[in-house]
């Protein structure tokens, strides 16, 4: 006769004054603080980004958290306040109007942290998982809205932790930058997995330890086979892409492309503005600024194929008039003669090619005026060759969000008048020289994964292109870590895409960033009316070449790491650097978000799932 087995549900862990554990209960939002506190320490400006593999864990430990639910997500949101509000700082330097924009952005990321718990919670519910499969499922779907979600705001992500980790983040052409999140957030999954083990952590943390109505364990402890397993699936995705990346990195198929000049400009945003405004002192003080550092840039023995401006560095307008002429003010037409013979005289007094950054006007077939933020290339005839328009406009600093409806936004954009402007409509590639073909990026938009991996593959817009350009207005932020930050994001766009990235930003930080995410050592090779000269050091050159060139700071090897770019913040030079081309290819350019929209199908998945299995029970 068989005999029934009662299962009794696991009990409370119960701890008295003399048991080790009993040294009360910690609040949430200790864990929460604690988790806001080490994301902070990994970006800039203190860029400790090892503590990336341990930020997300203290959070975690509201999943399970006994508590009331509002408890854990109010805990949650204010951990996420800690770490955005300071993170964001650097908004609010722009312009007294902009502590409005930088408020609301800090307020809106944080509630991806409350989300994220939740999330989670309800998958751990639904499948019985542990937190290493599904934090990094719910983590990266997570992000990846906040890539497009009203804009998008792609900027302090997990995975941009590791920028100076450059073995493992090579798997970026496979994933994008989603797939070094996914590894580290299922690393922070799995280590709390492990801490959970010890009775006095699940006590402490106020961990479930009871069972649900149905009488099923919400937090089974996992067996010790489960965490070694789970361990060693995390630590075979660390390993084999360490090996990716080390593979990667051993492929110098790099082959010399054009000579290019940054020009860096060092110029107050102010000065800019006033100059934007028709202010003509500031206007000829801001051409003649960048005509000395033209000058620069052209006196040394091999004069650069392309001089690359920064963004909006023109004070003038661009201006492309409609064919009936008939529509446009006499005016207008003298103004558009005058800018274009302007600028093709700088090109042909140099007799090098120039990619100008400006605003541009247009016309509709229907007469109506049009307003982009653009890139212009001329050739070294002056001949014009094409322009880019910006296609990922920045709120409020480019546009005003429902400015028609809700007319009070006005109050939150830092100038007094309308300055929106259109948004772009195709990724176009620029061909320079009959060689080569470049595709530009403007301010934010190589923050934006989406956008510089189309120009890594054949596209409606055209083949894929030899190297991206970025050019940025960096002055804004007037010397804060919005702009180590900025180029440490920057670095993830050229491995994603397999193609050199190189930046021209005023204020800094200018770079030349090779297909493998390494930023050359500018070398200085001289100065001129306070104006410096560098060279970028060529992809490999061994440091014994590299001695007594220049001030010295060469002998560090031809990379600059993250600690010297504070060095080329709010200075003005050219960097003059021979774009290293890589021919290879990458999966990431051709499949795209494979990694975190397959995250969002199978979060979807199982919670639609779910609730249609548990129907036919309730009924």
């Amino acid at each position: 006769m068989k005999t029934a087995t009662v299962m009794t549900p696991e009990p409370r862990i119960v701890a008295s004054v003399g048991d080790p554990a009993f040294h009360g209960r910690i609040a949430p939002l200790v864990p929460a603080f604690f988790s806001g506190g080490l994301f902070y320490l990994c970006f800039f400006p203190i860029s400790w980004g090892f503590l990336g593999w341990i930020a997300l864990a203290p959070l975690l430990l509201l999943v399970r958290a006994d508590t009331k639910p509002w408890k854990i997500y109010v805990s949650a949101y204010l951990g996420g306040s800690v770490f955005f509000w300071p993170i964001l700082w650097w908004m609010s330097v722009a312009d007294y109007r902009m502590f409005y924009t930088w408020a609301m952005l800090a307020t809106y990321c944080a509630l991806y942290f409350p989300v994220a718990v939740w999330l989670i919670r309800v998958l751990e519910r639904r499948t019985g998982w542990p937190l290493t499969f599904t934090v990094p499922i719910v983590w990266t779907s997570l992000e990846f809205v906040r890539s497009f979600l009203l804009t998008g705001f792609a900027w302090y992500y997990l995975g941009h932790t590791q920028h100076e980790f450059l073995a493992l983040i090579q798997i970026a052409d496979l994933g994008g930058v989603y797939a070094i999140s996914f590894i580290l957030a299922a690393f922070n999954g799995w280590l709390v997995e492990c801490a959970l083990r010890f009775p006095a952590v699940r006590f402490a943390f106020r961990q479930i330890e009871k069972p649900t109505p149905a009488g099923r364990i919400v937090n089974p402890t996992h067996r010790a086979t489960h965490i070694v397993t789970q361990g060693l699936i995390v630590a075979g995705l660390i390993v084999a892409s360490l090996i990716y990346g080390a593979w990667r990195l051993d492929q110098e198929t790099f082959r010399d492309g054009p000579r290019v000049a940054l020009l860096q400009g060092s110029i107050d945003q102010r000065m800019r503005m006033e100059a934007s405004l028709g202010g003509l002192q500031a206007s000829s003080g801001i051409w003649s600024y960048y005509d000395t550092l033209c000058k620069l840039a052209l006196n040394q023995e091999r004069a650069p194929d392309l001089l690359i401006w920064p963004e909006t560095s023109l004070p003038y307008y661009w201006l492309e008039l409609p064919k009936d002429l008939d529509k446009v003010e006499a005016v207008t037409r003298r103004e558009a003669g005058l800018v274009h013979g302007l600028l093709q005289k700088v090109a042909q007094d140099t007799k090098v090619s120039h990619l100008f950054g400006l605003n541009t006007k247009d016309w509709s077939d229907d007469g109506r005026l049009r307003q982009y933020n653009s890139a212009v290339l001329l050739n070294a005839q002056g001949k014009y060759l094409g322009r880019y328009d910006k296609i990922h406009r920045v709120p409020f600093g480019e546009y005003v969000p429902f400015r028609d409806w809700l007319p009070f936004m006005n109050r939150f954009a830092p100038y007094d008048f309308d300055y929106s402007i259109r948004a772009g409509e195709s990724l176009t590639r620029l061909v320079l020289g009959d060689k080569y073909r470049l595709g530009v990026l403007i301010c934010y938009e190589d923050t934006d994964p989406f956008l510089a991996r189309q120009y890594g593959r054949s596209h409606a817009d055209g083949p894929p292109v030899d190297f991206l350009v970025n050019i940025s207005n960096d002055g804004w932020f007037d010397g804060t870590s919005e702009h180590e930050e900025h180029l440490a994001i920057s670095r993830f766009r050229a491995i994603e895409a397999r193609r050199p990235l190189v930046r021209a930003v005023n204020m800094g930080v200018s770079a030349v960033i090779d297909a493998n995410g390494r930023v050359l050592r500018p070398i200085k090779r001289g100065e001129h009316q306070g104006f410096a000269r560098w060279e970028a050091a060529p992809v490999g050159t061994p440091a014994s070449m590299l001695r007594g060139i220049g001030d010295g700071s060469a002998a560090a090897g031809w990379q600059l790491s993250a600690g010297e770019w504070h060095q080329f913040k709010k200075t003005a030079g050219v960097i003059t650097a021979t774009v290293p081309l890589d021919q290879r290819t990458s999966l990431y350019a051709q499949w795209g978000d494979l990694l975190p929209g397959g995250c969002w199908l199978l979060l979807a998945g199982v919670i639609v799932w779910s609730k249609l299995r548990r129907k036919p029970a309730a009924a």
